[in-house]
């Protein structure tokens, strides 16, 4: 039987781990081998001993002290750290960082020790030294103590050692270091760049951010730590993490932001402070935008579309008014441009096909959100020719309201060139081959994207974790257009007659396989995504209780199993929030249906998918409207629902399923 870790194995084995690293550490060094058997051997027992003594850590403090006695004393803690000068260690970086990452939970519960932890390290903290002079041991001792520091862990033993580093002044020195040498802020705006330079390029400043970052385990996550920091160096954090620098000073000054705002006080003069900044650019931006147009004799209405100056034009009654989508940037839209290509900013990511897909190495797709600002192609290029010294995407943000982007969806308006729309669509594949590194995102991988579009509603997930901005309506208003990408694509590829094909052998799959395409990238979830696609609303009628079905199915199946399973091992009907989300995915599909494609009519020399693609690309208008009924479906009908008897009736299942527990009951009990 296994013991208590305070009273059993980590007691008896920590002792012995700790002179078996020791001593294999000094061997290898005075051996001078640096081979790989031994390196390894190295880090295994470094990677042993971490896992005993982060076990041991969460113990409460006073057992932990008795525990900590048996893990060596003040000068066994120091040979350890002696090891940093050890050439083996030295010319091995994961054995130097094991180390470092054992030597916090060595010094936790002993005050001598975690006193004689810091001393080591704090001759090398004198930072104006470091600026004007310093040896290669020097950076190697203060990268440790990064390392060191982002080691301690979040409990009660790691924030006595977290309090002793805020006591023994060090997070002041930093501090002050940072206050002494940056520059005085005469505006929150990143443009006095140039008097920024020489404190963004000295060397000690890319650790002190480090060290007083350490996100999540770090000092950073220490509470006192953070309303020190948060007091001093708000104003100059947000000047760094608008800055460009070969050392990443921005990135780095960002994270530590990030890590401040676990402490709502803190976070509060953060997102005050980013408030200003942003005011002040739009402020910045519009004045700017005034002074051009009326250098060439335009100005902006109260609708902020852009008119023309004199008194010749103000006489004319028939002044076009743009009713559909309009450029942020020229407020023009279709009926003043009606050749020109419109597009959505999106931001797309790498990610899994589907996370429960079952082969040994899963396949890769991308997920699409947005935050649906639209602009003419001509004048995304235009403003990025414009914006010299920031890179396309940089300067891309500033029209799409701070929010993220690396994609440019077009949209192909009514009268615009079929050649023009193919151009724009193929730079936009290109753009999403630059951040997901797939070479041929042809349609399959389209339908995926819409699926995670509406797994991220049915999963009520964020939308804006990754790009900063951009809510449910933003990505409900743009889910049309990524349908009209994937049916362009599709009829241009001629594939409809496949996809049905496809489809009929799906939907006709006996039931003893309906588990193993559970697990499938192209399953339920796909599938009821692509009937969108090639299937007109007739047919969704068919068959949409035979898709509901493998969605229920699908939901049991990875509700009870990550990575697939013969058979069911629970055939009882399961609470109503396993099945929750795949009610809600199979919801909005059934109201895309009904709210926005009910008025597509398919004449009788054409099919679904050619039609539809005519029907999204003629109304723009009317489908935005036809977005916002589907998305208040979503949220006081779909999202309120309780039971599967509540959601049945809400999807207008009853005349289909008149009692939802024998329904559910049969379905889970004729599984194999």
């Amino acid at each position: 039987m296994e013991q208590d870790i305070g009273e059993g194995k980590c007691e008896k084995g920590s002792h012995n781990y700790l002179y078996i690293g020791t001593l294999a550490l000094w061997a290898e060094q005075e051996s001078g081998t640096s081979a790989t058997k031994g390196q390894t051997i190295t880090e295994q027992v470094l990677q042993i001993m971490e896992v005993i003594l982060l076990e041991a850590s969460n113990q409460p403090a006073e057992k932990f002290r008795e525990f900590s006695k048996l893990c060596g004393d003040k000068d066994q803690l120091m040979l350890l750290l002696d090891r940093i000068n050890s050439p083996f260690v030295r010319s091995n970086n994961s054995i130097l960082q094991e180390l470092m990452r054992l030597i916090p939970f060595m010094a936790f519960g002993d005050e001598e020790k975690m006193t004689a932890l810091i001393n080591h390290f704090k001759p090398y903290l004198d930072f104006a030294k470091y600026d004007e002079e310093h040896t290669q041991d020097e950076s190697v001792h203060i990268d440790c103590f990064c390392v060191i520091a982002a080691g301690i862990e979040n409990n009660e033993n790691g924030n006595k050692l977290k309090d002793m580093i805020l006591d023994n002044g060090i997070v002041k020195l930093c501090i002050d270091y940072i206050l002494q040498n940056s520059p005085v802020i005469k505006t929150l705006l990143p443009t006095d760049v140039a008097n920024w330079k020489d404190f963004l390029e000295k060397p000690s400043l890319s650790y002190i951010l480090r060290l007083l970052t350490q996100v999540r385990t770090g000092v950073a996550g220490h509470t006192p730590t953070q309303l020190v920091v948060g007091s001093e160096l708000i104003a100059v954090l947000h000047k760094l993490e608008q800055a460009s620098s070969d050392q990443h000073i921005g990135t780095v000054a960002e994270n530590l932001l990030e890590a401040l705002s676990g402490n709502d006080k803190v976070s509060e003069k953060i997102e005050e402070v980013r408030q200003q900044t942003k005011a002040e650019k739009k402020k910045r931006a519009m004045a700017k935008r005034e002074k051009q147009l009326g250098a060439l004799g335009m100005m902006t209405n109260d609708k902020g579309q852009v008119t023309v100056k004199g008194s010749v034009l103000k006489q004319m009654d028939d002044i076009k008014e743009e009713t559909g989508l309009t450029c942020c940037i020229c407020r023009e839209g279709y009926r003043c441009q009606p050749q020109k290509v419109l597009a959505i900013y999106t931001f797309t990511k790498r990610v899994n096909l589907d996370d429960f897909d079952n082969k040994p190495r899963k396949a890769i797709g991308y997920s699409t959100v947005s935050h649906f600002n639209v602009i003419h192609v001509d004048c995304h290029t235009a403003a990025v020719r414009h914006a010299r010294g920031r890179e396309e995407w940089e300067s891309a943000a500033l029209q799409n309201a701070n929010t993220k982007c690396n994609g440019l969806l077009p949209l192909w308006g009514p009268q615009v060139q079929e050649s023009a729309f193919a151009t724009c669509l193929a730079r936009h594949n290109t753009y999403i081959q630059d951040c997901t590194g797939i070479r041929d995102p042809s349609y399959p991988y389209n339908i995926h994207d819409v699926k995670h579009l509406i797994l991220k509603f049915a999963q009520e997930k964020s939308f804006s974790q990754e790009s900063g901005g951009g809510g449910r309506q933003s990505n409900m208003h743009v889910l049309p257009a990524m349908i009209h990408m994937a049916l362009y694509v599709i009829n241009t590829t001629r594939s409809v007659g496949r996809e049905e094909k496809n489809f009929n052998n799906f939907i006709t799959l006996p039931k003893e396989k309906w588990l193993e395409n559970s697990y499938e990238t192209e399953g339920a979830l796909y599938w009821t995504v692509m009937t969108l696609h090639i299937h007109p609303y007739s047919m969704w009628k068919d068959t949409k209780v035979e898709l509901l079905k493998r969605l229920l199915v699908l939901a049991q199946a990875r509700y009870q199993s990550a990575t697939g399973q013969p058979s069911l091992s629970n055939k009882k009907v399961l609470e109503y929030s396993v099945y929750k989300p795949y009610f809600v995915f199979f919801g909005i599909v059934d109201m895309v249906y009904d709210k926005l494609f009910k008025k597509v009519t398919v004449p009788a020399d054409s099919n679904w998918s050619s039609t539809l693609a005519d029907y999204i690309r003629n109304n723009d208008k009317p489908l935005i409207e036809s977005c916002d009924k589907v998305l208040r479906g979503y949220e006081d009908e779909l999202l309120p629902c309780e039971s599967v008897a509540e959601v049945m009736d809400v999807l207008g299942l009853l005349s289909d399923i008149p009692d939802s527990t024998a329904f559910m009951t049969e379905l889970m009990s004729s599984m194999p």
